[in-house]
Parts: C-alpha cells; structure tokens; sequence
C-alpha cells in the first residue's frame, strides 16, 4: 500500500522528474548520466517518489493531432456532499480529464473531451456533472485541443464493463440522444460508435490478472 503522507523532494528529485516530464522514456543510465549519479541510484529515488504517490509516469498523446473538442464546466453544488457524490460517480469517466474543487462562485471545476459538437451537446445536457441532483448552477464553455500543455493523458481503451454500463451508470442504447445520431456513446460500451478511442469490435480483452 502506499504512503499518502507529505514526502519531502530535494533538487536531485525534481531534476529527476523534469528529465521524465520531456521524455519518459529516458532510461536510467541516460538520467543518471544528466544528475551525475548511477542508475541504482536514479531507480531508488523513482521507486521512493512512485510509492509515496508522488510520481507516476505515462503516456499522453496530442489532443491537436486527434482534433479533440474541449469542454469547460464550472458547477456549484448544494454542499461538499454532493460534490463528493460527483467526484465518486464520474472518476472512472474516460471522456473526464480534469475533475478539482475550486473557490469562489463555484466549488467543482471539469475538463472534459468529446469527438464532435453533437457529443459535447449531449455531455452538457444529458449526461454530464451538470445534470446531477444537488447541483445549483453551472456555466460551459466550448473550446479545441489546448495550445498548453500539448499532451494530455487520455485512456484510448478504457476497459469494459461486462453489462455494457457506462462508468457513471447510464444506459446510452435507451438514450434519445443517442438513438436520433446525437451521441456517439459512450467509449466503454459497445454503443460507442466514434473513432477517437478504441471501436467495441476490435477492443482486445484484458487478461484479468489471477488472485495471489
């Protein structure tokens, strides 16, 4: 399990990170040629940051390549508890790029991606953050692939629920939305019928990994 608490990083750590931010896939050897260190050391220090949940490292692909529509949905909700509620519901959301509580006039602020307008229409007015019981007012914002940062970590398989439901629970073949050629669906169910993430027909199974 690992450590939650405040881990304190020293100038070789966040050396170490920026050399990962440019490019992570710098090996060992190059990184600890660039910080005057060994590998080994360079692996303890990444395994340190990795178990305290400081560092993680992925990948993240070019929105602009991919024409991504973007969406910009401030949200004031009744109390912390309904925020807590959208937060728990709407993390596993594969089209949900940014989800942090903000102060102000509003206390929930979402980034989120869609294929087309049709998508990000029904994203604001049928299935999104915004429609949930508890919340007081929104605004939106449209938007296209941002200039900063380029990259953006996006999952382009996101595994499968095996009762075709979405991750926030919703039901995309009974949708109006989505029956009248509104909606692509939704990425994890076999409705889902856009190109920007993997098609249901040739997603590959994932092997489900045996209990120790």
């Amino acid at each position: 399990m690992a450590d939650v608490g405040i881990m304190i990083v020293d100038n070789v750590d966040k050396k170490l990170v920026s050399i990962l931010v440019k490019d992570g896939r710098t090996s060992l050897s190059e990184i600890g040629k660039q910080l005057g260190m060994s590998h080994v050391a360079v692996s303890k220090r990444l395994e340190k940051m990795q178990r305290h949940g400081l560092l993680q490292v992925t990948a993240a692909v070019n929105t602009e390549k991919l024409d991504v529509k973007m969406l910009f949905m401030a949200i004031e909700t009744e109390n912390s508890e309904v925020a807590d509620m959208i937060l728990e519901k709407y993390k596993d959301c594969p089209r949900l790029i940014m989800l942090t509580p903000v102060t102000g006039r509003y206390n929930l602020f979402a980034v989120m991606i869609a294929e087309d307008t049709w998508s990000l229409e029904s994203i604001i007015g049928t299935c999104s953050l915004r429609t949930e019981p508890g919340v007081r007012r929104s605004e939106t914002w449209f938007g296209n692939a941002p200039f900063v940062p380029k990259y953006l970590p996006i999952d382009l398989a996101p595994e499968r629920d095996a009762n075709d439901v979405t991750p926030c629970g919703r039901d995309c073949g009974s949708c109006k939305r989505y029956q009248a050629d509104k909606c692509l669906g939704c990425p994890p169910t076999s409705h889902y019928r856009g190109t920007l993430w993997v098609s249901p027909r040739t997603a590959p199974k994932r092997q489900r990994k045996s209990k120790s």
